[in-house]
């Protein structure tokens, strides 16, 4: 088991001997709250699909489930870029899907290159919202939709590996999204009782907005 201070860093940007194991560990804890922001997200036929922050790229196939469908995976990680791509070829998808080396606050994404756009559990590694939520807005075509997944941030400071992270407040995101060119279309809540990242098992509880490019 990690202590708090090397599990934050590994969440941040899974590295090293233990980027694989914190990967799976993320796809276990985050699997719910990743199925139901993928639900909301709600890919139709065709459309280009962009994820920031996926890991290992786990959920990827089940946002390529519509037809013609395609995705592109925007990670900080090496690690992850290299077993992201290694699963995607696995799993049959090479051709519709992919994972790029690369940072969000200046994505390796031309204007208005996406449809949709997906975010789960990152926004505590962007100490400014605005530089990120303008990049998507710029790469997100008009009438695109993005989806945001977060902790609550009263949850999120129970929790003994966060003491680093940067907490949003629900309004506050709400407000940059608008700030950014977005308009909120919908929220929901998300709880459930599960082991998170540091195997102990508590009341989890996410906030996930869904989003229209204006």
């Amino acid at each position: 088991m990690l202590d708090a201070s090397t599990l934050a860093a590994q969440l941040r940007h899974p590295h090293g001997d233990a980027a694989q194991a914190v990967a799976e560990s993320m796809n276990r804890s985050n699997g719910a709250l990743n199925r139901a922001a993928i639900g909301l997200l709600a890919v139709t036929s065709g459309e280009r699909v962009l994820e920031i922050g996926p890991g290992n790229a786990a959920f990827a196939p089940l946002l390529l489930q519509a037809s013609d469908s395609r995705y592109l995976g925007i990670e900080l990680s090496s690690a992850m870029v290299e077993a992201g791509n290694r699963q995607l070829v696995a799993a049959g998808l090479a051709e519709r899907a992919g994972m790029r080396h690369g940072d969000a606050h200046a994505l390796p994404i031309a204007d208005a290159a996406m449809d949709a756009a997906l975010a789960v559990n990152t926004l505590y590694f962007w100490p400014d919202l605005a530089p990120v939520l303008g990049e998507l807005a710029r790469v997100v075509r008009r009438g695109g939709r993005l989806c945001l997944a977060f902790g609550d941030a009263t949850f999120m400071r129970s929790l003994p590996f966060t003491a680093d992270f940067q907490l949003h407040e629900l309004d506050a995101v709400e407000l940059a999204l608008r700030v950014a060119g977005f308009g909120v279309s919908a929220w929901r809540s998300h709880r459930e009782t599960a082991p998170g990242n540091d195997g102990q098992a508590r009341e989890k509880h996410f906030h996930l907005l869904l989003a229209q490019r204006r």
